[in-house]
């Protein structure tokens, strides 16, 4: 595959977070305005390259109050790894072989970006770790690496390799590989999600006469789009148990941004002009969109808030919105390990009920939230909270107590 296709192909960090508070939200759009890498908070924009060289931002992720970047940024010769923190550029590749960042993720302390890198003949879906370089392919066919999940502290990858003739959806975890396709058709996975024990990935395969856009929840596919044009699934973000996939599907004419909910499809735009909507992120009840929109002479950056759209550009000049972080606002890790021994939580893991016991003052408020920091349910003054309605996995809980204390912990639900 060329590079200047695989710079195409548009993927999501999907997304986690360390602790929570209940602030005010911030939402971070990654992607380009003309050959600008560019981040927007707010609607603000900033830029990450100062446009003497081709760039991009594919992916923006955000942990304690840092800003975490991925993409590309031309050397005058080759495209090279960049990841941006807070605006400060790191660079990964060393220029001498085009490479390209599509997605980053935060776990603890450690940095995750994935990738490729070409070594001179093909492309070699590659992750970076605290910018140490980790090879997933052999480099004996074309491969790339799209989206990249950490869970309960498993590293999933997911993107394509060749097997010769077709590209092959593929994942990886923890470096070994695992086939989605089986490699008779083209096929691509694009975005990677990890809720409690489930993996989903978003992508799409060729039926031999379009493309067709496809989730995979632990390895079984789901087809969502009916065959009659081209369609890319490119994002995927669980809530809950609702499972949300954005992308974009043709009509014959012009691309049009879509989102699926639980695989019932949602248009987006119109279809007069070219669309696409390359990333989705969920929010409590809000659900956040990611891409771009023509405006029959530049292409718009823009995003979709539960429907609507907000326009990052003025439209003189082609720009687009690749990725779409929403931070709910983060409590400081240090004071919350320091506050630990306040609050006694049990079993954990927990099967059906969790008890909370203050060493100190009175549990005054209880939140519920999502490994991805959604709050998913609250309780009062309460010092038992049963569990048995939701899923196994990770879960937050965010206790307040009569001293105006928020102490945040994690437990297990088996």
């Amino acid at each position: 595959m060329k590079v200047t296709t695989i710079l195409k192909q548009i993927t999501m960090i999907l997304t986690f977070c360390l602790s929570i508070s209940l602030t005010a939200q911030d939402v971070y759009v990654a992607g380009a305005v003309d050959n600008v890498a560019t981040l927007w908070k707010n609607g603000t924009p900033q830029n990450l390259t100062n446009g003497s060289n081709p760039a991009a931002a594919f992916s923006v992720f955000v942990s304690r109050g840092d800003v975490y970047a991925s993409g590309y940024e031309s050397n005058g010769n080759h495209y090279v790894a960049m990841l941006w923190k807070n605006g400060s550029p790191q660079i990964l590749t060393d220029g001498s072989n085009d490479a390209a960042t599509f997605s980053n993720f935060v776990y603890g302390n450690d940095v995750y970006a994935v990738g490729f890198e070409n070594n001179g003949s093909t492309n070699v879906a590659t992750i970076w770790k605290n910018g140490t370089l980790q090879n997933l392919t052999s480099g004996s066919n074309d491969a790339a690496a799209y989206s990249v999940f950490v869970s309960s502290g498993d590293v999933y990858v997911v993107g394509y390799e060749s097997n010769g003739s077709k590209n092959v959806a593929m994942l990886w975890k923890n470096g070994t590989p695992q086939a989605l396709t089986d490699g008779s058709k083209h096929a691509e996975a694009q975005s990677v999600y990890v809720s409690g024990n489930d993996v989903y990935v978003a992508g799409y395969e060729d039926n031999g006469t379009t493309f067709l856009a496809k989730l995979w929840k632990n390895g079984t596919p789901q087809i969502l789009s009916n065959g009659a044009y081209d369609t890319y699934a490119q994002s995927i973000f669980v809530s809950g148990s609702d499972v949300y996939v954005a992308g974009t599907s043709s009509n014959g004419v012009n691309g049009v941004a879509m989102l699926w909910k639980n695989g019932t499809p949602q248009v987006l735009t119109n279809g007069s002009n070219q669309a696409i909507a390359p990333s989705v992120y969920v929010s409590g009840s809000d659900v956040y969109i990611a891409g771009s929109e023509s405006n029959g002479v530049h292409n718009l950056a823009k995003i979709w808030k539960n429907g609507n759209s907000q326009i990052l550009t003025n439209g003189s000049s082609d720009a687009i919105g690749l990725s779409v972080f929403v931070d709910d606002g983060q409590l400081d890790v240090e004071n919350i390990t320091e506050r630990q021994h306040k609050i006694a939580l049990y079993p954990n893991p927990v099967h059906d009920v969790l008890h909370l016991t203050a060493k100190t003052g009175n549990i005054k408020k209880i939140d519920l939230f999502s490994i991805t920091g959604q709050r998913i349910n609250s309780w009062g003054e309460e010092t038992s909270i049963n569990l048995s309605q939701f899923p196994p996995g990770s879960y937050f809980v965010s206790i307040t107590t009569d001293d105006g204390q928020t102490i945040v912990k994690q437990f297990v639900k088996k």
